[in-house]
């Protein structure tokens, strides 16, 4: 029962708060991208290793910076020049000079975007009045099993942009899992709007969590982030014999608000 009405609860406020932030943002000059995101190509360089972890692969991005010269699709080509940026270091010499004739080929168009210094200040803000909605739900919610995630959609090799309550071991600048790459992948083709209550098993450690995942877009870039709350069901049961402190936790409030009282007076 308590699980139910937390998830009721969680989902009313976040979907609030997510209303109020892309209401809020309003870029003063807009421009719509055509054509398809770079999660969407034949060509997309996020990949899972032999190892099972996501890796860049270097093939795979010069040929996709190779389509892109042949094609236009500036959506995916200012995916491609952000990713690439934000994983510098992991991008070897050729797939440098493959990238940077994308960067000229869109530049005089798209400058704003495709500058390293620019590239991701659009995105960034975003993400940062995000970040602040999941900072703020994990404060509320501090001490109980629910984890609060968000990711960065364009850069899985770096995916967590904020977490609180980690229930999962993850942390800040941690990969997406395999899962979330799949997600990324899929939202636009299968995967469309809010997924809300369903089921996951974490591989590491067998655990269940009860998972909604909120899709956040820009009307210039597309999908730039998903955020997530995962509730480990195992604590949250009624049979767990910590229940009750949970709900202990789910009612507290830092010291000295508790007396407080707000009085709305007459102008």
């Amino acid at each position: 029962m308590l699980t139910e009405i937390l998830s009721t609860t969680i989902g009313a406020v976040v979907g609030v708060l997510v209303t109020m932030a892309m209401t809020a943002w309003r870029p003063s000059s807009e421009t719509i991208l055509q054509g398809r995101p770079l999660a969407e190509l034949e060509n997309y360089p996020v990949g899972v290793g032999a190892d099972g972890k996501i890796h860049l692969d270097m093939a795979e991005v010069i040929a996709a910076c190779n389509y892109l010269l042949k094609n236009r699709e500036p959506r995916a080509a200012i995916d491609l020049l952000y990713l690439a940026e934000r994983n510098r270091n992991a991008i070897s010499p050729p797939a440098a000079l493959a990238i940077d004739r994308v960067r000229r080929r869109y530049r005089r168009r798209y400058r704003h975007l495709v500058e390293p210094k620019q590239l991701g200040e659009q995105r960034e803000y975003i993400l940062r009045q995000f970040g602040k909605i999941t900072d703020a739900l994990g404060e509320t919610f501090s001490g109980l099993p629910i984890e609060f995630v968000l990711h960065d959609t364009r850069d899985p090799l770096n995916s967590i942009h904020t977490i609180k309550n980690s229930i999962t071991g993850r942390r800040e600048g941690d990969p997406v899992s395999v899962f979330g790459e799949d997600v990324v992948r899929a939202y636009g083709r299968r995967w469309t709007g809010p997924k809300v209550a369903y089921r996951l098993r974490q591989p590491a450690t067998g655990q269940i969590v009860k998972a909604t995942t909120i899709p956040l877009e820009d009307r210039t870039l597309g999908l730039v982030a998903f955020m997530c709350v995962n509730i480990d069901i195992g604590r949250m049961s009624p049979e767990s014999s910590e229940l009750r402190d949970l709900a202990q936790h789910m009612v507290a409030t830092p010291a000295g608000w508790g007396t407080q009282v707000f009085a709305v007076t007459d102008q």
